[in-house]
């Protein structure tokens, strides 16, 4: 399984590039797309970094569109990879 840090890197190097359909994939094969420490350790990233930050940036776009990305993995049937 890949460390959740370089899988919360990675994922939002796809998010800010607007793909959306690697990311879904990305975090279905990552192993963590069923894992909710993803979602608490990216709240907790952006929450203590500074305000202008481009990774709180990233975090932020990432997290307010989380249900659209588990959405988007579920309808995909990517779980399961």
């Amino acid at each position: 399984m890949v460390p959740l840090i370089d899988v919360l890197h990675r994922a939002c190097v796809l998010w800010d590039q607007g793909n959306r359909a690697g990311l879904t994939e990305f975090l279905a094969r990552s192993g963590h797309a069923r894992d909710e420490a993803l979602w608490v350790v990216a709240q907790a990233l952006a929450e203590i970094l500074p305000e202008g930050d481009k990774e709180k940036q990233m975090l932020q776009g990432l997290l307010m569109n989380k249900e659209q990305v588990v959405n988007e993995m579920r309808q995909g049937r990517l779980f399961e990879v």
